[in-house]
Order: structure tokens, then sequence, then C-alpha cells
């Protein structure tokens, strides 16, 4: 059987020879070491690895940067590791393209069994991260449902919305856009029906789950 080719990346050499070691030993492994990004795209380049272990403090941009390039540039299973690693993080890593995403406190054994689960497809990730991406995936469906539940509105009533998400009365709309404020009333009393909410603060919310606050919104700020 051909040894799983592996790629440990990282600035830190007490902790790519540690690696190195524990792979060897198990002898089905075939590894080469890297310190930077470009060490990494010409042991990539050269070795065609399986799988590239990398440290998210890879110099000299970062693991998620050099995960973004990897992971386009060759068809190696990218997985991402780092001490004390935030949401942000993860959630960067895993838009980059990782495969897996560890801390670097797992076992010599975990270490080992990733690895050989990542060649199979798998895809291996600390059982606390898992969590973050799937909090995160799920802010995103919402965010999809309410963008799609919008779309059915015209795009002054998108607008008149995104005003009055700001918190703006129907007076100061109807100054803002220069219609009358019948009209705007008007305008509410569409969006409740469109949207099926029963009242503005409803409807301020689906907008900001939606845009994030109405002065981001391209659409608050123009429109017809």
């Amino acid at each position: 059987m051909n040894p799983t080719r592996v790629v440990v990346a990282d600035p830190l050499r007490i902790f790519r020879t540690g690696v190195h070691k524990l792979l060897v030993r198990e002898g089905d492994f075939e590894v080469v070491e890297a310190a930077t990004l470009e060490e990494l795209a010409a042991a990539v380049a050269e070795r065609v690895p399986d799988v590239v272990l990398l440290d998210l403090d890879l110099p000299p941009h970062g693991g998620v940067e050099a995960t973004r390039q990897i992971a386009h540039a060759s068809g190696a299973r990218v997985i991402v590791w780092g001490f004390g690693l935030t949401r942000g993080q993860v959630l960067a890593a895993a838009r980059a393209g990782a495969d897996g995403i560890l801390r670097k406190e797992i076992s010599a054994t975990g270490l080992v069994r990733a690895l050989r689960g990542a060649v199979r497809g798998e895809a291996p990730i600390a059982r606390d991260l898992a969590s973050v991406l799937l909090e995160a995936l799920h802010g995103v469906d919402e965010r999809t449902n309410a963008i799609e539940r919008t779309g059915q509105l015209s795009p002054r009533e998108r607008q008149v919305l995104g005003h009055l998400a700001a918190g703006a009365r129907n007076r100061d709309i109807a100054v803002l856009l220069a219609i009358s404020e019948f009209t705007v009333k008007r305008h509410v009393q569409n969006i409740l029906h469109k949207l099926e909410l029963p009242s503005r603060r409803a409807a301020g919310a689906l907008y900001h789950k939606a845009y994030g606050p109405p002065e981001t919104a391209a659409f608050a700020r123009g429109g017809a």
C-alpha cells in the first residue's frame, strides 16, 4: 500500500519535527516539513501530498490565506489547526476551503486518526468547534430565508422597510422619500401583509436578520 503523503506546515520546528516523528513511526506516512507559505507551496508542487496539516499562524499571511491558496491549487486535503482558536478563525478557515479543523491540544492518537480519516474523505473537526460551524450554518439559513421573504416586496417597499427598520416614523419616511405620509402608511400596510408580520417591529427585525443595520443596505439609500 502506498504511504499517505503529508506536508506539515508549521512555523514552530518543535511541532513540525514532533508530528514528523509521530507519523513516521506509524509506518504508513511519508512526511515533508514546511515553515512558510513559500516552502509549503514548493512542497505541494513537488510532492503532490494527500494531506496538508497547516498551522493557522503560518507566515507570512496566516493559515487562512495559505489554506485558500493551497486548497484551490491542489487536490490535497487541508487540515488546519492551532491553539486557542476563535469563532472567527474557525469560520474563516472553513470559508477558505479547509477540509478539517483541529486544536493543537489533540492527542497523538487523535491526530493520526484525523489524518487517516481525511484521506478517506472525512472532515475531521474538534468536537467543540463543530457546534461553531453548525451555529454559523444555521445563521446563514436564517439570513437566506429572510432575504427571500423580503424579495417579494417592490423596490419602494424595500426602501420603506429599510427606513422603518432604522426606527423612522411614517412622517420621517415621507420627508426622506418625498412622498405623502398616507402613501408611506399604505406601503407599511402592504409590507406587513406581504411578509405576514404583525407589527412594524417584527418587520424591522426581519430586515435586520436579512441585511444587518439599515445604513449598510444599499437599497435603504436609494431605489424608487
